[in-house]
């Protein structure tokens, strides 16, 4: 009798281990096809992966989120969703402006991203390439100034361009991921803080967008300039930046130049560069013994002493570090 009991007690088990593999494996199919189904219906949020990203059929992508990015070739499409039968929102045109949101997803041997048409303020998805070229590529915002005031719809007229250093002027102004009214914001600045203009203006939302340096944070991101009613950044009054007497920026020995000074390059291949920013494009590198004068300065940014100079031997203006905590890279002309 006993052992009757027993084997009935194995099989009962058997059985409700046998119903509880099946309810488990029932729910993994059922995720699996949500999963695959959901891919095409916005139900994921694409996450980029480690670059580098290739995706089936294509080349390595290039691109990132928050980027801003231009269309290399006519008519692509953007697409309602991450497939090549997805209803087409519109066509795009080479030239054309758009920020990545999104992305890459591989899907259909292409890599997806979802972006925002500056041109139409339109949001869809795009494909970047196939594996002969891409139609879509990382946009480098021109840093020389463009000919002509610049305004885009919604503002006024602009007054920065790449290497100004600025300041914030209305309290609370966002810097933000990316330049549109709804990217992420990465700090509030102050009235009184100061920037260092690195790209722009770039046009989107009804506002003119420019890529800084906020030197207080040492943080780079994207702010408006303003409105159709004010400025919320200003450019600084030639020469403002900072005192010149006794300056000892942060991670620096002490600055021994002034605007008017004349000087001369100590220490071989010094970059002068486009603005005060260790990130900024260097327009040449200078040689030991080549002369200068400072126009303005000393700067604080990226712990190191930024004068703007005008270089003599190329007639070339931009900016230059004095040095770091060990040695100076430009002195005085005695």
């Amino acid at each position: 009798m006993r052992f009757s009991h027993i084997s009935l007690l194995i099989s009962v088990m058997a059985l409700l281990g046998s119903a509880l593999l099946g309810i488990s494996l029932s729910a993994q199919a059922e995720s699996i096809t949500t999963t695959q189904f959901g891919l095409f219906q916005g139900d994921l949020t694409p996450t980029p992966e480690p670059t580098p990203i290739r995706c089936r059929g294509t080349q390595v992508s290039r691109l990132l989120p928050d980027d801003v990015a231009r269309i290399s070739s006519d008519l692509v499409a953007l697409k309602r969703e991450p497939r090549r039968t997805a209803t087409n929102l519109d066509l795009m045109r080479t030239g054309d402006e758009i920020i990545i949101l999104e992305g890459p997803l591989c899907a259909e041997n292409l890599a997806w991203y979802k972006v925002l048409w500056l041109k139409k303020n339109l949001e869809g998805w795009a494909a970047e390439g196939d594996a002969r070229e891409y139609w879509m590529e990382a946009l480098v915002l021109d840093e020389t100034a463009q000919e002509g005031p610049i305004q885009c719809s919604g503002t006024q007229v602009s007054r920065l361009k790449p290497g100004n250093i600025a300041r914030i002027s209305s309290d609370l102004t966002a810097i933000k991921r990316s330049p549109r009214r709804t990217a992420t914001n990465l700090d509030l600045m102050r009235t009184g803080d100061e920037v260092v203009i690195l790209e722009g203006p770039l046009c989107a939302d009804n506002l003119a967008w420019y890529r800084l340096l906020w030197t207080r944070k040492n943080l780079e991101g994207w702010a408006a300039e303003g409105d159709a009613r004010e400025y919320w950044i200003e450019p600084m009054a030639e020469g403002s930046a900072e005192e010149p007497k006794d300056v000892n920026c942060r991670g620096t020995q002490p600055s021994r130049l002034k605007p008017n000074d004349q000087a001369r390059v100590i220490s071989d291949l010094t970059a002068i560069k486009r603005s005060p920013s260790r990130r900024s494009t260097n327009l040449d590198l200078m040689r030991t013994g080549d002369e200068l004068v400072i126009l303005e300065g000393p700067f604080c940014a990226d712990n190191l002493a930024w004068y703007k100079v005008l270089w003599l031997k190329k007639n070339l203006e931009g900016w230059a570090a004095e040095g770091d905590a060990r040695e100076y890279w430009l002195e005085p002309r005695r």
